[in-house]
């Protein structure tokens, strides 16, 4: 992890194993992948090629896809702000997406997989989260700039920042020195190896590897409107209706502005965020598919800040049989949830509680009966609601309500 603040860092340092089979461990040079933080680079590949003349946001889809009649109402600024209703390419069902991704893939053989889609919805309307739109424009930055999408990001945003160590996954035959082998959680307390994909199947939006302290001189290009002009980086973190920008998110923390982006895919996650008034940068990588990147950021930000938070108190203790089985049962979520109206399971295997999305890490807070958790795999926040009775009803999934239904 890197922490810095008027651009010095204040903590630079590495934790874990590289490589556990090898028994090698993380320095402050090793890279991850960045998953969804890759989308910073495509979306700042655009505003630079916007500021070259060679297009503009409000230019229409169509202009460099005519054949394409589905997407002739699309603009890029909509594909930018995760808004066009292009469905996800892993959303689609007739794709065997696992498998496609084990292989070498370019934006355009991705496109051939999803061109013929309907749009989910109207454009401008919604967001979603847009993994076919950025490979769109990963294209796109091909066709205007006449170089790969590796070696336009290469040329254009990380050798004039001196960001040595970062770059996009072109293929197999690519050797990437200091590559930190992926791993994913097993059961409630152990790790294996993840699910090996081939990053250049997340061409556009999730195919970028790096180290923090590349991603540290990244921010300070942000902060100081480097690289960019000061338009541009404004154009970028305008909240286009959802508190979303351009790759980013622009979710405030600790009552102050945040500029934010995290990422996982199997092996890897990540989260990378920039106070801009405070000029402090946080940047947290994993080689673990375990979403506490996030978490860990905003409790290093909050320490850094001199604001209070609560630490996370994590517990291997068993649970008591009786009040086990009164938490186990399905709980009904509604249109809101990350699946609409899910049902979610919640069983007991020896004394601990499992869902079909992974393992329930009890959070102690000094009760003798467990009503906090933490979602291992994602590291959400799950919290089991007791009435008057005694009877567990409801759970609490960070901030979405589901009704126990049987």
């Amino acid at each position: 992890m890197v922490v810095s603040k008027n651009g010095t860092i204040l903590h630079l340092k590495a934790y874990g194993k590289e490589n556990r089979e090898l028994n090698v461990d993380n320095a402050p040079e090793t890279k991850f992948f960045l998953a969804s933080v890759s989308m910073v680079f495509t979306a700042t590949a655009i505003l630079k090629l916007q500021e070259e003349g060679k297009l503009t946001i409000d230019d229409r889809l169509s202009k460099y896809f005519p054949a394409n009649k589905i997407w002739s109402g699309i603009t890029l600024r909509q594909m930018l702000a995760q808004r066009s209703g292009i469905p996800a390419i892993d959303a689609i069902r007739r794709v065997n997406y696992d498998s496609m991704t084990r292989f070498n893939q370019t934006a355009s053989s991705l496109i051939k997989i999803f061109e013929k889609e309907s749009l989910i919805f109207s454009p401008g309307t919604k967001f979603n989260h847009g993994k076919s739109e950025y490979i769109l424009l990963a294209r796109i930055i091909e066709m205007v700039s006449g170089k790969t999408f590796g070696a336009y990001l290469k040329q254009s945003i990380f050798e004039p920042l001196a960001m040595k160590n970062t770059g996009h996954y072109e293929n197999d035959k690519e050797t990437i020195p200091f590559l930190a082998k992926g791993y994913a959680p097993k059961g409630l307390f152990d790790v294996e190896l993840a699910f090996q994909l081939n990053p250049s199947s997340k061409t556009g939006h999730a195919s970028i590897y790096s180290t923090v302290y590349d991603l540290h001189l990244f921010a300070q290009a942000v902060i100081d409107n480097k690289l960019l002009s000061k338009k541009s980086w404004e154009l970028m973190f305008t909240d286009n209706g959802e508190q979303e920008g351009f790759g980013w998110f622009l979710q405030p923390h600790l009552n102050k502005a945040r500029v934010q982006m995290n990422g996982r895919f199997p092996g890897y996650s990540s989260d990378f965020a920039i106070y801009p008034k405070e000029k402090l940068v946080v940047v947290v990588l994993s080689n673990n598919y375990i979403s506490v990147p996030t978490a860990m950021g905003a409790m290093i930000a909050a320490e850094v800040l001199g604001e209070k938070y609560e630490p996370l108190k994590l517990s291997k203790a068993k649970l008591d049989d009786t009040f086990a089985k009164k938490l186990v049962g399905t709980y009904k979520f509604g249109e809101k949830f990350y699946q609409p109206n899910f049902a979610l399971a919640v069983r007991v295997e020896n004394g601990y509680l499992f869902t079909p999305w992974g393992g329930l890490i009890p959070i102690d807070k000094m009760d003798k009966n467990f009503k906090e958790y933490i979602l291992r795999p994602y590291w959400s926040s799950i919290r089991f609601v007791e009435n008057s009775n005694g009877e567990i009803t409801e759970m609490i999934f960070d901030e979405h309500k589901g009704v126990k239904i049987k």
